[in-house]
């Protein structure tokens, strides 16, 4: 057998128990030695060294310089700024934009961690910088001093926020900062309908403290309907900055949110197109005004909405030029306001159509029944034989049926199926009335814009108010209310759905601008019935054809598409002046576009109005007599 083998480490390492004769006093056979108890305590006593060495340097940070270094870090400081989000564009059906952004800066005063006492009085020089009222400026800080970031003012011109940026150098408060601001296309056709954003004013921060960091919302129009969903979300950065107030660094907290673009159902060149025609036909022929609205019979989109005189949008969104924005604001033919959907006037003859379907419906009169009128209607008066009521037609038109009575707009007829003659009872006020309301007169469309006004459909209950030393209704007020005269009064928008309503054989559709809010279409409202029938209906669309070929609206006649129209004359007062209608559809047995137009306030016995302007208007959008032209 063989023993010899090599021996392990393990082997070798054995304990000095398993091993006699080891001098354990010279550690043979001993692994380890104990180290003595003087080098614990002299370890212990290194650490206690230090330890007290550094509670005594942190107690001497805080307790001695504390002060020192938390100003030093308030020098070093972290703050929250908005981040304004880009407005969204706004466009025409076509992809034209019509209000979009350009660059820009914004003046933005930060009274956090700003003293009062040190920030207030610099006001003063930032006013004079930016032309402003001084008290206006020191008054918007000190009133808004909680808030902490407030927009003093939105500038254009680099050469101004570079003079902002070193004046106030040594005062970070004042900050300069680059932001889009809003522009227009430079025609007045637009100014109406697409608006202005304007400054804010202590109205809309009391509506809403956040205006405070934007600068700007909507005055008008579009901007101001649908301000919300253009403007965005703002967003947060996150700046730290050191005692001299330059930026160490710099994140984004929350990303803005851009605006919505929206594209309007308008045209820019049918827009512009009507604007000029009736620029054109107001300074011939000395009208004081004008508007035009253009409907799709199908879907209630509104494919152009104008008022004359209009204005440069950008005018009065910059405030520049001042003595442009002066003569705005001074014009006595008020171009700010919007005749379109706030202009209200008697409608005159247009109604003749609406009333004559409801006297069918109301069994008032047959449509076959002849009326023969004698150029007027004598209403006997019981206290003073000798001195008759005399209600004057605009011409003896002889024996009329219902159809030729609107074309050739007989005043007589209307008055008596209005007012009542003879062994005719007539409609009367209350009937007018309901029918009128049928039709959406007397109350606002619902357009998506804000300022429209509701018009006036008269009862006796309203005259007895309105009129304490009068109130009883008479038969004369059912006359000028069967002629579409006395307080009758609409908008021209109005009287555009109302005839959208015939044209659609008795539905009303809610007129409406914006066509889809980015990529999203708007689906149009279901359609209201209004309650009268269809054959009524026909006998009134077949006068306002009538009218056309052979009656008072023949201005139209040569159209290449056929139009059935009525046209009227509003006196104003016992003036002598008129306001000119026209309103009609084509094609009139399939129709598919509305249009209304009224002239404002023009001299009486006119020839040139409301009918030669819608006759240019249709001419340019039918030239060869195809819908798919340019309308």
């Amino acid at each position: 057998m063989n023993y010899r083998r090599k021996l392990t480490l393990e082997e070798t390492l054995v304990d000095t128990e398993n091993l006699p004769g080891f001098d354990t006093a010279r550690f043979e056979g001993v692994l380890e030695r104990p180290l003595a108890t003087g080098v614990f305590l002299a370890l212990g006593g290194i650490f206690l060294l230090v330890g007290g060495f550094l509670a005594a340097r942190a107690g001497y940070l805080m307790l001695i310089k504390g002060e020192a270094y938390a100003m030093r870090a308030e020098d070093n400081r972290l703050v929250h700024q908005t981040i304004v989000p880009e407005r969204g564009v706004i466009f025409d059906r076509a992809g034209v934009p019509l209000a979009y952004n350009v660059p820009g800066f914004r003046v933005v005063v930060d009274t956090r961690g700003a003293k009062k006492s040190v920030l207030v009085p610099r006001m003063e020089e930032l006013a004079r910088a930016l032309n402003r009222d001084t008290a206006e400026v020191v008054t918007l800080v000190e009133r808004h001093w909680e808030y902490g970031e407030i927009v003093i003012d939105l500038i254009r011109e680099w050469s101004i926020a570079n003079d902002i940026m070193t004046r106030f150098k040594d005062q970070d408060a004042v900050r300069v900062e680059p932001t889009p601001l809003r522009a227009y296309v430079a025609h007045p056709a637009f100014g109406h309908v697409v608006g202005y954003v304007g400054a804010v004013t202590e109205e809309n921060i009391t509506e809403d403290t956040a205006a405070l960091g934007w600068g700007e919302v909507g005055k008008t129009g579009i901007e101001r309907a649908y301000d919300a969903v253009l403007r965005g979300n703002p967003g947060v950065k996150i700046v730290e900055t050191n005692s001299q107030g330059a930026v160490l660094s710099e994140g984004i907290y929350r990303r803005e949110d851009r605006g919505e673009n929206l594209t309007l159902s308008i045209s820019a060149e049918l827009q512009k197109k009507i604007y000029e025609v009736l620029e054109k036909t107001a300074q011939e022929r000395g009208f004081g005004g004008g508007s035009a609205v253009l409907l799709d019979v199908r879907t209630g989109e509104t494919l152009a909405l104008v008022s004359y005189p209009g204005f440069d949008a950008n005018v009065m969104s910059t405030g520049n030029p001042r003595d442009e924005v002066s003569r705005i604001l001074s014009d006595e033919s008020h171009p700010l306001f919007f005749r379109a959907i706030a202009g209200l006037y008697p409608p005159a003859s247009t109604v003749k159509p609406f009333l004559a379907a409801a006297a069918i419906d109301e069994h008032v009169i047959s449509p076959e029944k002849v009326i023969y009128t004698e150029g007027r209607i004598v209403v006997p008066n019981p206290f003073n034989p000798e001195r008759p009521a005399i209600f004057k037609d605009w011409k003896n038109h002889g024996p009329v049926d219902m159809i030729h009575a609107i074309a050739v707009s007989s005043d007589a007829y209307f008055y008596t199926i209005g007012g009542g003659h003879n062994s005719i009872d007539g409609l009367g006020v209350d009937r007018m009335r309901d029918y009128f309301l049928r039709f959406g007169l007397g109350q606002t469309t619902g357009i998506d814009l804000l300022g429209e006004e509701e018009g006036l459909v008269p009862s006796k209950e309203w005259k007895a108010r309105a009129y304490p030393d009068d109130p009883l209704w008479r038969v004369g007020d059912s006359y000028n209310m069967g002629i579409g005269q006395g307080w009758l009064l609409t908008t021209p928008l109005q009287m555009a759905r109302a005839t959208l309503a015939l044209a659609r054989e008795g539905e009303l559709l809610r007129p409406h601008l914006v066509k889809s809010i980015t990529h999203n279409d708007i689906s149009a409202l279901a359609p209201l019935p209004v309650s009268i029938s269809k054959s009524a209906l026909d006998v009134a669309r077949k006068g306002m054809r009538l009218a056309v070929t052979e009656g008072t609206a023949m201005g139209v006649a040569d159209i290449r598409l056929p139009v059935a129209a009525k046209t009227g004359t509003a006196e104003v007062g016992k003036s002598a002046w008129t306001h000119s209608w026209f309103i009609g559809f084509l094609p009139w047995e399939d129709p598919r576009l509305v249009l209304v137009v009224n002239m404002e306030r023009g001299p009486a016995g006119n020839l040139i109005g409301a009918t030669s302007v819608a006759h240019e208007i249709l001419q340019w959008c039918f030239p060869q007599g195809l819908l798919t032209n340019n309308c």
